[in-house]
């Protein structure tokens, strides 16, 4: 396992180089050989990063082997979320050009499967009781895909932003393998109207399983999970509820998105501290 580990960590860093490498095209190359070598450095990033997800992929089967389930911890699930949002990248790359965001999403599924690696399963604190264990199943499912989809759509609105700013700034110069800054806006909201009944069902399964658990009183000091995840739930909500009601869209959605997205990592983030 520990082999898998590395080699997948390799290829996240190699993809990572290979996403934030430029090259300077020979002068008086034509605007069709730049392309060329546009596409293929970008050919290149995405194979990599490919192989990555599949060496991640091999990583958590090696763990399965040995007990740790996906949804066993927060921090499995953490790896597993993180590597579908690698695999949701490569999905999308296949109908339009998103050279950019897979610079992002390469060190998220390094963060994923080393956090997932490291901690493993000695991470559950207070577990809820067995009786119910389909419904914790579903949540933590659900939770997951959420996560997953949060990291496409904050990388997607931090991309937004960027390239927002940079407009402004009369910074922005075109290439190839750049979406539009139309473009990102319209996935952005994609992303997040697939995400948000997503998390409502995780919502909706977290609290059937607390409820037959015995109740509020039986999380403990679990509750602070579920404020941060309603708090992320209800900024999700927002984004899609401003756009109808009074057309918010851009930046301001894109700023609600990572917020959304600030709220769920913080639930890592005390399952962190308490581990």
């Amino acid at each position: 396992m520990h082999v898998l580990f590395i080699l997948a960590a390799l290829a996240y860093g190699a993809s990572t180089f290979a996403y934030g490498l430029e090259h300077d095209d020979p002068e008086g190359a034509s605007r069709s050989q730049v392309a060329r070598n546009s596409s293929a450095r970008q050919r290149r990033a995405r194979l990599l990063l490919a192989l990555a997800g599949v060496l991640h992929l091999c990583t958590i089967g090696a763990q399965c082997m040995r007990g740790e389930h996906p949804f066993g911890s927060v921090f499995l699930a953490t790896s597993f979320g993180a590597l579908l949002a690698v695999v949701g990248y490569c999905l999308l790359t296949l109908a339009r050009p998103m050279h950019t965001l897979g610079a992002v999403l390469a060190p998220v599924g390094l963060f994923g499967l080393a956090a997932g690696v490291m901690f493993g399963a000695t991470s559950v604190h207070d577990p809820l009781p067995a009786p119910v264990h389909s419904l914790a199943t579903a949540h933590i499912a659900l939770a997951t895909a959420g996560l997953a989809g949060f990291v496409l759509a904050a990388a997607v609105a931090g991309l937004y932003l960027a390239m927002e700013r940079r407009l402004r700034q009369k910074q922005w110069k075109p290439r190839p393998g750049v979406m539009s800054l139309a473009g990102a806006e319209r996935l952005h909201y994609q992303i997040v109207l697939f995400v948000t009944p997503v998390f409502t069902l995780a919502i909706v399964t977290g609290v059937l399983w607390t409820v037959r658990a015995g109740g509020v009183e039986s999380m403990g000091a679990r509750w602070v999970e579920l404020l941060m995840a309603v708090a992320a739930w209800i900024s999700s909500v927002a984004v899609l509820v401003l756009r109808a009601a009074f057309g918010l869209r851009g930046r301001r959605s894109a700023q609600l998105t990572l917020l959304s997205f600030a709220c769920t990592l913080a639930v890592i983030a005390w399952y962190g501290v308490r581990s």
